[in-house]
């Protein structure tokens, strides 16, 4: 695939950039690769329909368009993993430690700092264009009642935006060339939020304590269950539609008893 970054739209307001570059792509009016940013998006888009808050020219609101993509629907994780470590890259870049909380958010200790949002066209069981949606904090300071943090709280710095922007241009290209590496798949399990602790979920059951022990190729998170059984979640975007997918195992040597389609497992702290 090829490097991103050689066409960046500035835009001053949009009500998403996603749906902006979704529009475009639409009208074949958009060269792969194409980033689109925003001063102020005023209905950003994040995982399972949630908006994404940010302050107008304070952070990072920018969409990311991919075409001839050629990946089979069962790979589509790889662009989840990829988009994820970047992200990972260009904080740590800048002197900041951060996880990946699945499937994802970009996580300094235990609050947010950076989300993405994946749409894909898909024809037949091949993805062939990706929309890559992507909030990232930099230089608000005040979130008020949420759980989430900035470059500049995190370094006490105030950062120019295009300097950021252009460096995970780079950290993106960098991971791309990485694609069929092995690298990706070690780095994001790696990187993942409260792996192998023990902490609180909750399910359509209800809160359960259990262990985060990885994901597998397709984007399964593996919890083990604190009583022994353990569940496997699946998230994801096809055709634009957000799904959550529970499989729950009473015993990992037998199959699989139940599944639940849910919109979402909770991270308890």
């Amino acid at each position: 695939m090829e490097e991103i970054g050689r066409s960046i739209i500035r835009l001053e307001s949009a009500d998403s950039t996603n749906n902006y570059t979704a529009n475009r792509a639409r009208e074949n009016d958009l060269r792969h690769g194409a980033v689109i940013l925003a001063v102020e998006q005023t209905r950003g888009k994040g995982q399972m329909g949630a908006h994404w808050q940010s302050n107008a020219g304070e952070n990072l609101t920018f969409s990311v368009f991919l075409n001839n993509v050629n990946l089979s629907v069962q790979r589509q994780f790889l662009l989840t993993k990829i988009v994820s470590l970047s992200l990972v890259d260009l904080l740590s870049k800048f002197g900041v430690s951060a996880e990946i909380k699945w499937p994802n958010d970009i996580y300094v200790a235990d609050k947010k700092i950076a989300g993405a949002l994946i749409e894909n066209v898909i024809h037949g069981k091949t993805i062939t264009k990706s929309i890559i949606g992507i909030g990232l904090n930099i230089n608000q300071r005040d979130f008020g009642a949420l759980s989430a943090t900035s470059l500049s709280l995190e370094k006490e710095m105030h950062y120019s935006l295009d300097d950021v922007l252009f460096s995970f241009v780079a950290a993106f290209n960098n991971r791309l060339k990485m694609m069929e590496s092995r690298t990706i798949h070690d780095d994001y399990h790696h990187l993942l939020y409260r792996l192998d602790e023990k902490h609180r979920f909750e399910d359509s059951e209800g809160v359960f304590e259990g262990v985060i022990k990885g994901t597998t190729d397709s984007g399964l998170l593996i919890v083990n269950r604190h009583f022994g059984s353990h569940q496997q979640a699946q998230g994801g975007t096809a055709q634009g539609s957000d799904y959550l997918h529970i499989e729950r195992n009473r015993d990992a040597q037998k199959s699989i008893d139940h599944e639940y389609h849910l919109k979402e497992i909770k991270f308890l702290i």
